[in-house]
């Protein structure tokens, strides 16, 4: 998202769109976790780090996100919150843990999860909230 704003510029999800998420997954029954996430551009980057010819810069930096209290690792959410900002459309996102690297490392047997039914469902709810909601405004007006 570099081309759309400095690189300090916050890329975080719409507020509205974030709480009708979580008010979303929360009418499934499903577990959800709200927090910071750090998003990359390399998949293997990730996955691989000893295989990079910088995997000493990128180690360095999953621990410090890990440190800071990073919830997970994933490849698209900041960019999609830049240009949303930057075009001023409302995004959020919704993300499956389908794995886990860190418990994996220490040797807990983590089961891989593959069910997006679960993260569409709630997504779904959060749609509908969203129409409530902007539906309530319009009347208001």
């Amino acid at each position: 998202a570099r081309e759309y704003a400095p690189i300090e510029f916050p890329a975080v999800p719409n507020f509205e769109v974030l709480n009708a998420l979580v008010s979303g997954a929360k009418q499934t029954q499903y577990n959800c976790h709200v927090g910071v996430v750090e998003c990359k551009d390399s998949y293997y980057g990730q996955h691989e780090p000893e295989r990079m010819p910088v995997s000493y810069e990128l180690i360095n930096k999953w621990e410090a996100w890990k440190k800071a209290g990073a919830i997970c690792s994933e490849m698209e959410s900041a960019t999609l919150f830049i240009v949303g900002s930057c075009l001023r459309v409302r995004v959020g996102a919704i993300l499956l843990l389908a794995g886990n690297k860190e418990r994996e490392k220490n040797g807990i047997i983590v089961q891989r999860c593959t069910d997006v039914e679960r993260p569409i469902q709630a997504a779904i709810n959060a749609i509908r909230i969203l129409i409530e909601n902007d539906n309530k405004k319009v009347i208001s007006l």
